[in-house]
């Protein structure tokens, strides 16, 4: 199965996965395939979510939708690993 994600998109989450696990607090509670936003939603971080939103201006469900494919990909991955 060929993943149809243009690679800048890639290459972008996977930073957003660095910065999480490398600079936010907390770093035991999440996993290095959770996004700095899917992380904000999940864990109710209000303020953090508008800033995040408010930057992807094109997306004001930014956060919600991010958590969302954060699940999905994990949920993909164990599907493979079958």
């Amino acid at each position: 199965m060929t993943d149809p994600t243009p690679r800048l998109w890639k290459i972008g989450d996977a930073l957003s996965q660095l910065a999480n696990v490398a600079l936010l607090p907390g770093h035991t509670s999440t996993t290095a395939n959770e996004s700095i936003s899917g992380r904000s939603y999940r864990c109710g971080w209000k303020r953090a979510e508008r800033v995040i939103n408010w930057l992807f201006c094109f997306d004001p469900d930014h956060c919600r939708q991010a958590y969302l494919r954060d699940i999905e990909r994990a949920e993909r991955l164990i599907g493979g690993a079958k």
